[in-house]
């Protein structure tokens, strides 16, 4: 339970607010209901000083939604919380970079509303924009050994003509599913699109070049080479059981535009100009 805003108003005695609000429900088959925010009013009782009445009105989540949430144990593969990164931030981060990172960390691109998302995506522009404002000279620079690790999609911002991104992974978008990039330390790069939960899952492989390696200036140009895929199914969380190959070959270009500790934005060039913030995991 996040508290966004608060008033107090004096006619009639009410404290109202915004609030955004996800976690477990405490019925026995303990539904996760993922996070929505509400505008609530309190109601303040003139004689007794003590809440009279509570109104609460949810405006980001649909009551089917709700619904379906409410009555879905949280067992069942669909019904589960996204992962979330405990890393700190170091003493350098930028406190734009904090700011976007304590915003979508532990969440999925399709849970936003319409305001978050530009407040969100102004956020993103201020960190993309970070170092600019002096000159070229004060940009950031690209510090590559910061990219190997796991990373989760927390947010996608479509492109100009209100495209996504194509990952080259064949899966259902579900609102359940998490997405991942691996970078390895030897340009290789995984992309993991679940299918269901984290039971199915599709890996497309590849090798990551740098159009300019020479360069440490931000944005940087990646040209992704994909390989292969294959279809798995998890016996368990950790642990892949049966795979199926898949031919899936092609070409990514994309840009990075920030690439932090616990925080990163890329953008898709070839596939609509869409862009992508994730966050490290691990």
């Amino acid at each position: 339970l996040s508290p966004l805003e608060i008033h107090a108003d004096t006619q009639p005695k009410t404290i109202s607010g915004r609030i955004r609000s996800r976690g477990y429900i405490q019925l026995p088959w303990r539904p996760y209901v993922s996070a929505y925010e509400s505008d609530i009013v309190y109601t303040i009782d003139d004689e007794t000083g003590l809440i009279a009445r509570q109104d609460q009105v949810w405006d980001s989540k649909s009551p089917s939604k709700a619904l379906t949430e409410s009555f879905t144990p949280s067992s069942f593969l669909f019904n589960q919380p996204p992962p979330k990164s405990y890393l700190t931030p170091s003493p350098a981060e930028p406190k734009g970079v904090s700011r976007l990172f304590d915003y979508i960390d532990g969440r999925r691109p399709n849970e936003y509303t319409s305001q978050e998302r530009l407040e969100i995506e102004s956020l993103i522009q201020e960190v993309v924009d970070t170092g600019k404002t002096n000159g070229e000279t004060n940009q950031p620079k690209f510090q590559r050994e910061l990219l190997p690790g796991r990373w989760i999609l927390a947010y996608l911002q479509p492109g100009p003509d209100g495209i996504g991104i194509d990952r080259r992974i064949p899966f259902p978008d579900f609102d359940f599913n998490d997405n991942y990039q691996v970078f390895g330390s030897s340009q290789q790069v995984t992309n993991i699109g679940q299918v269901l939960g984290p039971w199915i899952d599709v890996k497309v492989s590849g090798t990551l070049q740098e159009e300019n390696p020479s360069s440490t200036t931000i944005p940087k140009r990646f040209q992704a080479n994909i390989e292969g895929g294959k279809l798995c199914v998890h016996t368990g969380s950790d642990t892949e059981g049966a795979c199926l190959g898949l031919p899936i070959q092609g070409e990514g270009i994309f840009d990075s535009l920030y690439l932090g500790e616990r925080l990163r934005i890329g953008q898709n060039i070839n596939g609509g100009g869409a862009r992508v913030v994730q966050i490290r995991l691990d």
